[in-house]
């Protein structure tokens, strides 16, 4: 199959579909929706985007995509969430605490308080779904079905955490089954017009490396998974630092498909799990 990208035809069509109407959905953070242009229109993530998120274990790449999973049920979109490491019980409860600003230790047990409970209920009202898988999942197998099953049910956004939890084996075989996963989910995302949001580690040298920013070329599965994405994200461990409950460090916007790369200053609040863009005003206080 060929077509002509100068005839007439396809000029018509062209100029139809860039006046359709954007379907993107905000991610959370300010500075990083704007820089998703494109099909992301400036406001988030677009449906058939494959993006990565990487970060050094401890450094939150968990919680942020547990952020951007609660600003996409705050736009009033389902979410399918697959953790490979947390029970749902253990997901559930980092969930409540960001999404409605809840002291996690309030919700934890041993120390539940029903107040805070009560409140977090309600601030949870109305949201639409937020499927998670009733047991671990061990096989790609099972993530495949999984995935299908909240699909059925209409879910069009995907976060899988973590890419390399998903096979067992040698560091070598973990390696050649990223890779297969990897092209074949970003596949199945474009096809259903999905957006997935996948979880990495980094491969050894850029892991242990403190004294450098990350690149993209440092995730764990290669060159495959960096041309996969329409955006890789990393959370840059050499420039974390961390006072008590809060932390800053930059997300860094190694590649984007759909426009410009920079590194965007957030703050952790480790209390409720949430996360901010500074303000240009505060962004000197960063680690540089």
């Amino acid at each position: 199959m060929k077509q002509d990208i100068l005839s007439v035809d396809f000029l018509d069509q062209y100029a139809q579909k860039q006046q359709e109407e954007i379907v993107s959905v905000p991610t959370g953070i300010p500075t990083l929706n704007r820089i998703c242009r494109d099909d992301g229109g400036g406001g988030g993530f677009a449906p058939g985007w494959f993006i990565t998120i990487a970060g050094n274990p401890g450094h939150g790449k968990s919680a942020l995509a547990l952020n951007i999973a609660s600003a996409v049920l705050n736009h009033g979109t389902s979410v399918g969430y697959i953790s490979l490491e947390m029970s749902p019980q253990q997901l559930a409860t980092r969930l409540y605490a960001l999404h409605t600003h809840t002291r996690i230790a309030r919700l934890e047990r041993g120390n539940f308080q029903q107040d805070d409970w009560v409140e977090a209920v309600a601030g949870m009202e109305g949201a639409p779904p937020l499927w998670v898988p009733t047991n671990l999942l061990s096989t790609w197998q099972s993530v495949v079905d999984y995935c299908k099953a909240c699909y059925a049910d209409g879910c069009r956004y995907f976060i899988l955490d973590y890419l390399q939890l998903v096979n067992t084996g040698d560091e070598d075989q973990i390696y050649r089954a990223t890779q297969k996963i990897v092209t074949e989910l970003r596949a199945w995302g474009v096809e259903h017009q999905c957006t997935i949001v996948c979880l990495s580690q980094f491969n050894r040298s850029t892991s242990s490396n403190y004294d450098s920013t990350p690149r993209s070329q440092g995730l764990f599965g290669g060159m495959i998974l960096e041309a996969s994405s329409d955006l890789c994200l990393l959370l840059d461990h050499s420039r974390y630092e961390r006072t008590d409950n809060v932390a800053r460090t930059w997300l860094c916007c190694a590649k984007n498909r759909h426009g410009p790369t920079l590194d965007i200053p957030i703050l952790w609040d480790y209390r409720t799990l949430t996360v901010h863009e500074a303000s240009r005003e505060e962004e000197g206080m960063w680690p540089q």
